[in-house]
Formats: C-alpha cells, sequence, structure tokens
C-alpha cells in the first residue's frame, strides 16, 4: 500500500475516492464514467505514473484527443528542450490523475486527462500564448466536450484588450456549464489571470501547517480566491531529457498553486462523478453547477491557520465532505454575471 502524502490527507482525498463507484471488472479502479480533464499546460511525457504506454496513450491521458498548439500537427508531448517551465505539464498530471498501482497516486487516480501543449512557460507574456490557450479552451468544450478544464499557469496583469481571448474562452466554458480551475499564481502580490476571472474557481495555496503559502495584496484573495488547497513540498512526478533524446521519468518535490489547482480540478471531477445523472436534473441551466460546486466548495472547506485569512467561509479543499454535501437549491444559486472578456480589477 502507497503511503498517503500529507497532500492527500489534508483534502480528504481517499476518503473521497472510497465514495466513487468502481469498475465492474477491476474494483481497485475508480469508474469515472465519461468525466475527462483537459490540462492546458506544456504538455505531456510519457511517464510510468500515467500506467502502460502504447504508441501514443496512457490508461490515464487521453493523448490523442489533445492538442499541440506550439508545434502543430503533432501530439501535445512536451519535448523538454527549451528555455521555460519545460515539464511542468507532467508534474501537474501527476499530482491530478496519476494512477501506478503500489508507486504513485494523484489525488484522482486515473481520471481520464486530455493534455494540451499550449504553453512553454506557466507565466503568460505575449499575446500568442493567450490566443492559444483560448483555442485550448474552446478546444476542449467543443470537440471533446471535457467537464473540467485545469489551468496551472497564470498573468498578474491585462489590458482590456490583452483579456479578450482568454476571457471570452472562459465566458464561452461558463456558457456550457464546464467548471474552469485556475491557480491564484505566486510571482508577485496579486491573483493571477484566468483564475482572477470570477466565472473561474480562483485556487491559492497552503503549507502543510494549513497556513497560507503565498499571502496576496490585500482583499485581492478576498475578490478572487474561491478555495484553498496543498502547495507546498508536494510530491510529484517529473521528467527530463537523458542520453541523446530520450525522456528519464523520476519523482521529486514541488512548489506553487499550481499544484493546488490540481487538488481543486481533482475534487471537481470527483463531484461529477459522484453525483452523475443528478446533476442535469437538479441544474436545467448549465451555469448552475458550477455555482453549486463553487458554493458547496466554500461551505465544506475546512479552516485556514494564521492570521492572514480570518474569513473561514473560503478556507482549505474537503473533498470528502464537499462529495457528501447535499446539493444546494438551483433557486438558492445566483449566475456570475460579470463576463470574463469585459472583467478587470
Amino acid at each position: 500500500m502507497v503511503a498517503t502524502p500529507w497532500n492527500v490527507q489534508m483534502v480528504n482525498g481517499r476518503e473521497a475516492q472510497n465514495l466513487l463507484p468502481r469498475l465492474p471488472d477491476n474494483p481497485d479502479a475508480i469508474d469515472w464514467g465519461e468525466i475527462e480533464i483537459a490540462q492546458i499546460d506544456t504538455g505531456c511525457t510519457r511517464h510510468e505514473a500515467f500506467g502502460p504506454w502504447n504508441t501514443d496513450d496512457s490508461p490515464v491521458l487521453n493523448v490523442s484527443d489533445g492538442l499541440n498548439l506550439c508545434e502543430r500537427g503533432t501530439a501535445p508531448f512536451d519535448p523538454l528542450n527549451y528555455d521555460g517551465t519545460a515539464g511542468h505539464g507532467t508534474r501537474i498530471q501527476s499530482v491530478l490523475c496519476a494512477r501506478l498501482p503500489g508507486t504513485y497516486f494523484g489525488v484522482a487516480p486515473g481520471v481520464p486527462t486530455i493534455p494540451y501543449r499550449a504553453i512553454n512557460h506557466v507565466v503568460i507574456t505575449s499575446k500568442s500564448a493567450r490566443k492559444r490557450i483560448a483555442e485550448a479552451i474552446r478546444h476542449a468544450v467543443d470537440i471533446n466536450a471535457c467537464e473540467v478544464i485545469s489551468l496551472s499557469l497564470g498573468t498578474p496583469v491585462l489590458s482590456l484588450f490583452s483579456q479578450r481571448h482568454m476571457g471570452q474562452a472562459v465566458d464561452h466554458a461558463y456558457k456550457n456549464g464546464v467548471i474552469v480551475v485556475g491557480a491564484g499564481g505566486q510571482i508577485v502580490d496579486r491573483v493571477t489571470y484566468p483564475g482572477k476571472f470570477s466565472r473561474t474557481i480562483g485556487v491559492g495555496g497552503v503549507r502543510e501547517d494549513r497556513t497560507v503559502w503565498f499571502e496576496y495584496e490585500p482583499g485581492m484573495a478576498r475578490r478572487s480566491i474561491d478555495i484553498w488547497a496543498p502547495a507546498d513540498d508536494i510530491h510529484r512526478a517529473n521528467s527530463k531529457i537523458g542520453t541523446g533524446n530520450s525522456l528519464l521519468g523520476d519523482y521529486g518535490f514541488g512548489d506553487g498553486t499550481s499544484y493546488a489547482t490540481a487538488h481543486v480540478a481533482a475534487a471537481a471531477a470527483m463531484w461529477l462523478a459522484f453525483h452523475r445523472d443528478r446533476l442535469d436534473d437538479a441544474y436545467p441551466k448549465p451555469w448552475q453547477r458550477i455555482e453549486a460546486f463553487r458554493r458547496l466548495l466554500a461551505e465544506t472547506s475546512t479552516d485556514v491557520a494564521g492570521d492572514y485569512w480570518p474569513d473561514t467561509s473560503k478556507g482549505i479543499l474537503d473533498a470528502e465532505a464537499l462529495l457528501k454535501a447535499p446539493l444546494p437549491n438551483k433557486s438558492d444559486l445566483v449566475r456570475e454575471r460579470r463576463k470574463a472578456e469585459d472583467e478587470r480589477f
């Protein structure tokens, strides 16, 4: 039995997993139904943490359904041979969905994940990168019909024209009931876009002692962070270039709200898989499932330690409590009317 790391323990990840249905021919594997997560990042590598590989796909990563917007016309594999945050996609995917029995498990082990290669650096610095991210979001919504989009990337500042590509894509996802989870960031003292948009689920990070890992400027977190999750000293897989063009897989530890985002995206997939068709009956309007998820994240969260965040209505993710909580009545939900494409702070 693989030891459960502190971050999975903190969010009651294993307890939440135990609430999910199992495959009839494999009681050790979760039945995810039709749930798929789009993970928009630097791409993926053929790491062992995602199970035995065939030419392109593994039991966990649906690479053939993904998109490479950096080297178009090729699969979204991360070449690792550039300046930036090479291998970031693999590191975040391992926390999100890895399933290697006896060795390593992510927060939502085995959840089908579609990798997108849209960036070389998680700090979004160019218009072309913003356009690629927007294209990936739309592809995930319209072509792959993903239920969750995970964005472990961001930029602290957007002008009115700069934000429109990503903002319009986020609005499109919201209109279609897709849960978009975005990192709060930690490069500067402000929350980063697209996680800062009100129609996304913004995620901040905490340490093992439950204190906030990165403190934003006063008032910023209250406005933009919907939930907190582990972001410090996270055990994760890693890939690097070996001899020649070979790729080597290993493990290590990483920090950042990128990892916190993976926890919340995993929780979103578990929540959707747990309720399944009940959500269609409860929420006839697509946006309602997003706002139900947002509300339950806050209502079931646990306290943050320290004095930075005294308002405990938005605390640390508790995936078990999230799944067990009764679904809120649709009449109690409020549609987020602020369009991301127009939203500036």
